[in-house]
């Protein structure tokens, strides 16, 4: 327990002063690439404060002048400071609506960019995609966990759609990932903090340009498909 109470208070002393810094900085310019070095020393301070040993695989395969729509395994509060951390690309995340109400954090992410989401909500999660592709018409990438939640189990959740459609919306590459290690070092069955080497993979892009709204199911279960191979590779 002591872990998680360290990680608890770290988060609290990082999350202010940067969560504020973004919000000036935004204030100016809300596509401004000093945002980008705050967020990441925050994410980056998380992860070593949960005592997370974080590898990479295949990052060479993100072209830096390139945007995508990363999709994602989810199981952990912490698979998002572990992106942040270890992903050299301009990120935003669509996240549930009820964080931009939290202050000075949500104002945070709401001023950077992130994208707020509803899924009980038809009419605005269609404006959130929307939103999404906004964001990446002005330069970032967008994550997006297609299970969309955090799974209880190593098992991974039905994919929902959302992300597909955005990405054929957008004509812009998919790169499935696989976050491999948070379910030991903070699953969703419990609060208890494990220190732990958690691995992000990036598995190959897959192209949309020119594709139709009847690819979206090949397109998810592809993704699927490449994120399950990454999660059985041994450590």
């Amino acid at each position: 327990m002591l872990r998680t109470a360290w990680v608890a208070i770290v988060a609290i002393i990082v999350t202010i002063p940067c969560a504020s810094l973004t919000i000036a900085i935004a204030l100016v310019r809300s596509t401004s690439p000093l945002i980008e070095p705050v967020i990441r020393f925050w994410a980056r301070a998380i992860v070593r404060a949960a005592g997370i040993e974080l590898r990479t695989e295949r990052m060479e395969t993100l072209d830096p002048k390139q945007r995508y729509i990363l999709v994602a395994n989810h199981h952990s509060y912490l698979d998002i400071p572990c992106v942040f951390a270890a992903v050299p690309q301009p990120i935003r995340f669509m996240a549930k609506s009820s964080l931009f109400k939290i202050p000075i954090f949500g104002w945070a992410i709401g001023r950077a960019g992130f994208i707020p989401i509803d899924r009980k909500n038809r009419r605005t999660a269609v404006k959130s995609f929307d939103l999404a592709a906004d964001r990446i018409r002005k330069g970032n990438t967008i994550v997006i966990f297609p299970e969309e939640g955090r799974s209880r189990d190593r098992e991974m959740r039905p994919f929902q759609r959302g992300a597909f459609l955005l990405a054929l919306k957008s004509e812009q590459p998919i790169v499935p990932i696989a976050i491999d290690g948070t379910y030991d070092v903070l699953s969703a069955r419990t609060l208890q903090v494990k220190p732990g080497v958690v691995t992000v993979r990036i598995g190959t892009p897959i192209a949309t340009a020119g594709l139709s709204l009847r690819d979206k199911e090949r397109l998810a279960n592809e993704s699927r498909a490449q994120i399950e191979s990454m999660l059985t590779v041994p450590r």
